[in-house]
């Protein structure tokens, strides 16, 4: 009797095992359907532009970083200088208004959104996935219809909002 027990116990065992590792195995497989992770902290696949930020956008990123903790609010907030813009327009065909703000250089370990977006990879770069770029419209009805953001305060500051250790409202 007891050798029948512990084989059945064995048995139970090795069905945990199994039903563990399938479990561990689906409830992963949804982390891999959507977005994009980083190797190396960089796009892995695709033609990307590499512009170098500016003093005010280096700045901006520290207010978004420090102020923008509401999810209800829309994250397309970072802007191309008008020569970025010209740039990514010659490269892709058109430049989008606005992007989303991942930063590798920061800790990202990918992106979950796949419209517009920028990765800063470094403390003076970032880079632009041309294979996620949307034209204006289709983004801006996504981010309000799909998505339901609302407008963030964020969007609307400027070099003199930026201060130490407040937020604009």
């Amino acid at each position: 009797m007891s050798l029948r027990f512990s084989e059945s116990k064995g048995k139970a065992k090795a069905d945990m095992r199994a039903c563990f590792l399938l479990f561990l195995f689906l409830s992963s497989v949804p982390a891999f359907a959507d977005g994009w992770t980083f190797i190396n902290g960089r796009f892995p696949d695709g033609k990307v532009t590499v512009l170098k930020l500016t003093k005010s956008q280096k700045a901006f990123l520290g207010l978004v970083r420090r102020c923008h903790t509401d999810n209800r609010k829309t994250p397309f907030l970072f802007r191309l200088s008008r020569e970025q813009s010209t740039v990514l327009k010659h490269e892709a065909g058109f430049s989008p208004d606005r992007f989303a703000i991942f930063e590798s250089y920061r800790g990202d370990t990918g992106v979950d959104i796949e419209i517009n977006v920028i990765n800063r990879f470094s403390e003076s770069e970032f880079e632009i996935p041309h294979q996620l770029l949307t034209r204006n419209d289709k983004a801006h009805d996504w981010e309000v219809n799909t998505m339901g953001w609302l407008p963030n305060p964020l969007s609307k500051a400027t070099p003199s909002d930026i201060k130490p250790g407040s937020c604009p409202r």
